[in-house]
């Protein structure tokens, strides 16, 4: 299996960072074009897809996610690989964070290789996702993150940060990886879950002492797409495979379209919804009334249950979101905002109990100056001394209860 000829690849690696308007500025400065869809694109979309998710991710409109393209021809040696691989192109989606001064921007970076085996595939693909990969450049050597950093971020620091969605970026990249070919033969559930898990080619077969359990292959394969024949995708927290014949072919632009863009941009979605709960899960005791309101309005903003007419992208979508956890995500901050909301209904009822002892109190102070029967009753005569006695009194008496009540909390 490690010499088949894989006939087409597309690779990409995601990754994530932070943007501000300095950062647009240097973009158009550096050859960056926003990319748009031609109107057949758009028809077909429009035919197939929610409006409210097209606007956002496809659509040229204020509300709408920014896209920006670059063509290159960077080729880069890995170290201890044979063979060069080719950097083609950049995009960044730079999505809109309302309450926030700087935007998330999900990057993703395609890769050619120049030998088209399924084993050196598979190694570039393991190599690559890791942020301090050795690499060379024009006879230079230097980590894969730095390379990314100074020839195609004009050195915009992106990892070793100290914000949030630096920590949910981590030290890796996410894959993106579609092979097409004509073996039949091959086994896709192991090969997916090879690819998928960046496990050496043929740990399965091999059965060495780490090699996984059926259990725990059967277990990874729950997250399997396969609705035809001709190809299956396997949806995982870091990476998204797919492994077909006559599936995708670089060249045929309706199948390149569908996986570079269309279904790659239901990819880039649900990494954003996933990285932007982490973020406010991150930051949520910082300020939570604050998060509350950003969680209300990211979640009426981006939180759909389907995108589309047809079932293959809904399919797509859900089982995508499946694979990152984002439901479970969503249920963990309701429910935390529903302990916020319990906390503040509490603390509120307290304050109004507060409010009413400190009216009850005032007026109790009051009363020694209307009711003359209290001094008559306890024989006091004198205004002077009547008042220098029953106010010091009452001023302890709330002293004690006030005191008591905070030591019961």
């Amino acid at each position: 299996m490690n010499n088949t000829k894989v006939n087409n690849v597309l690779y990409k690696t995601v990754g994530f960072m932070n943007c501000d308007s300095s950062f647009y500025k240097s973009l158009l400065n550096s050859n960056y074009e926003k990319k748009y869809f031609d109107d057949e694109t758009i028809n077909f979309l429009q035919n197939s897809y929610y409006s409210e998710y097209l606007n956002l991710m496809f659509k040229d409109k204020s509300s709408s996610v920014e896209i920006f393209s670059k063509k290159v021809n960077y080729q880069i040696g890995i170290e201890k690989r044979e063979n060069d691989v080719i950097l083609s192109c950049v995009d960044l989606y730079i999505f809109n964070n309302s309450n926030n001064n700087t935007k998330t921007s999900i990057f993703s970076i395609t890769y050619k290789p120049t030998d088209f085996s399924l084993h050196e595939i598979s190694n570039i693909s393991n190599d690559l996702k890791n942020h301090n990969c050795e690499i060379s450049y024009n006879s230079k050597k230097l980590l894969l993150i730095e390379f990314i950093s100074q020839h195609l971020f004009f050195g915009k620091k992106i990892s070793g940060i100290n914000t949030s969605l630096a920590q949910y970026s981590g030290s890796k990249f996410k894959n993106y990886l579609v092979l097409d070919f004509d073996d039949i033969s091959i086994d896709r559930n192991q090969l997916l879950y090879e690819l998928g898990t960046s496990s050496k080619l043929g740990t399965i077969k091999n059965s060495t002492i780490h090699a996984p359990s059926d259990s725990y292959v059967n277990y990874i394969l729950e997250n399997k797409i396969s609705c035809f024949k001709n190809y299956e995708c396997l949806t995982l927290l870091n990476s998204f495979t797919v492994i077909g014949s006559n599936n995708y072919d670089e060249n045929h632009v309706h199948t390149h379209t569908t996986w570079n863009d269309i279904y790659f941009s239901i990819y880039i979605f649900n990494l954003y919804v996933k990285s932007s709960l982490q973020v406010i899960l991150n930051d949520f005791t910082s300020d939570a009334m604050v998060k509350r309101k950003e969680f209300q309005e990211f979640n009426n903003k981006y939180y759909f249950r389907k995108i589309s007419y047809n079932f293959l992208p809904n399919e797509f979508f859900k089982r995508i979101a499946d694979s990152l956890e984002i439901e479970e995500d969503l249920k963990f901050i309701e429910n935390k905002l529903e302990t916020l909301a319990l906390q503040i209904n509490e603390k509120q009822q307290k304050q109004q109990e507060f409010l009413l002892l400190c009216i009850s109190v005032i007026a109790l102070l009051e009363t020694p100056l209307h009711i003359e029967g209290i001094r008559e009753i306890i024989g006091i005569r004198n205004m002077a001394i009547y008042n220098s006695i029953v106010y010091p009194v009452l001023v302890i008496t709330l002293v004690v209860l006030l005191i008591s009540r905070y030591r019961r909390k």
